[in-house]
């Protein structure tokens, strides 16, 4: 539920560089995780789009999380 609100006043879908900018990463680190799969995004002809409920589940998804452990 945290991640709902977090995105709540964002639109629907959102371009790749305005994905990017709500997940505080770089343009092209965005379109990478949309080319590996890891961001769902829908491609209309030549612009990808990037549904909110993407961003969410990226968010959610305990994969994408890195694990520091103390030396």
């Amino acid at each position: 539920m945290r991640y709902i609100e977090m995105f709540r006043n964002e639109p629907d879908v959102l371009t790749v560089p305005e994905a990017a900018k709500l997940l505080r990463i770089g343009k092209n680190q965005a379109y990478e995780l949309v080319k590996n799969g890891r961001l769902g995004a829908i491609k209309l002809g030549k612009k990808i789009i990037v549904p909110k409920l993407s961003l969410i589940d990226f968010c959610r998804n305990e994969k994408n999380y890195l694990v520091l452990m103390p030396k």
